[in-house]
């Protein structure tokens, strides 16, 4: 009953998000909104992206697991990570993308639940270090242009700078926690059985710390991932017709994707064309109605394209399972 409340209100949130987003623009007038002739290549080529980006995603993704001495092949990693993708669109269901993987991998290998479990966590923290800094690099110069025409753009700017902020600092944190320093200090004394036990989680952490030249590789390809991840969004607005280029495009998304990343909204939806629209007419000029189906073209052909080829890997007899099986084991981690 709870996950449906849940995902009544998001749902609902979601509405009122695009309603906002498309508010003030007359769609049945607007030939900018749905062109009569769309450039259909821009699609299949945001299609393309797309599967690049779920392929760093695994690349970094196995990187971490490989560092972990887990035996997994980097086609078995991409294969999780499309289900992944299927699992987080999946907003009527208490089972995210992580717990889908983590679950479907731990079949595998039920010896390292909790080593495939940090592997995710991590993977998380890698991909938010890569995003920080590219918000920090794009922040240098060209958001100042926001700061002085919109008061929405300059929140959103603030919001970015204390996410990231608060990002990276929280991964400084967990590393130096982590480490055999601290780590042997506060475990010293202790002699609670059920609390010694909590040493491992601290110690496999710190495995990716001592791993670091698997690390690096793994930043280096979120580093890489994300202007890919954010050309599939450039590929909806030139979609749409409009010539603007992709350095404007860029320059949002590190924020525009921190915002959809808050678990409020379906996947995003409705959040994430708010602050595309509010940012990209802040930058260039660039009209609502374009940004917001830029934003939604974005979105179908780089993340929900994918998703559905998720779902058909997940139909497969060596990955079907039960949803119930995967709740409870879900329920069971959080417990």
């Amino acid at each position: 009953m709870k996950k449906w409340l849940l995902f009544l209100a998001k749902l609902a949130f979601t509405v009122g998000c695009l309603w906002w987003a498309l508010s003030g623009q007359r769609l049945e007038e607007s030939a900018s909104f749905w062109p009569k002739n769309p450039e259909w290549t821009w699609a299949l080529a945001a299609i393309a992206l797309g599967g690049v980006t779920v392929f760093l995603s695994a690349f970094r993704w196995w990187l971490l697991l490989v560092a972990q001495g887990i035996p997994v092949g980097l086609w078995r990693v991409s294969q999780l990570t499309l289900i992944g993708g299927l699992f987080n669109l999946m907003g009527v269901s208490s089972v995210t993308g992580d717990a889908a993987k983590i679950f479907l991998l731990i079949r595998d290998h039920r010896e390292q639940k909790l080593a495939i479990t940090m592997s995710v966590l991590v993977d998380h923290l890698v991909g938010l270090v890569a995003m920080a800094l590219t918000f920090f690099a794009v922040t240098a110069g060209r958001f100042q242009a926001v700061e002085s025409q919109s008061e929405l753009g300059k929140t959103a700017i603030k919001f970015g700078w204390v996410y990231f902020s608060g990002g990276l600092a929280m991964v400084g944190l967990m590393f130096v926690m982590a480490s055999p320093w601290v780590n042997d200090r506060i475990h010293k004394r202790v002699t609670n059985p059920r609390i010694a036990k909590m040493r491992k989680v601290p110690d496999i952490y710190d495995v990716f710390r001592k791993k670091w030249k698997l690390v690096l590789p793994a930043l280096a390809a979120s580093v890489v991932m994300l202007p890919i991840y954010y050309a599939t969004f450039w590929c909806g607005v030139r979609f749409v017709g409009s010539d603007t280029g992709f350095v404007s495009v860029f320059a949002a998304m590190p924020v525009v994707d921190a915002a959809s990343a808050m678990p409020v909204s379906i996947s995003g939806i409705g959040v994430r064309e708010i602050a595309l629209k509010t940012l990209m007419s802040d930058l260039v000029g660039l009209e609502p109605g374009i940004s917001v189906l830029g934003s939604l073209v974005g979105f179908a052909t780089g993340t929900l394209f994918w998703a559905f080829a998720g779902g058909l890997l997940f139909l497969r007899p060596s990955n079907r399972t039960s949803m119930k099986e995967i709740e409870e084991t879900t329920q069971e981690a959080e417990a």
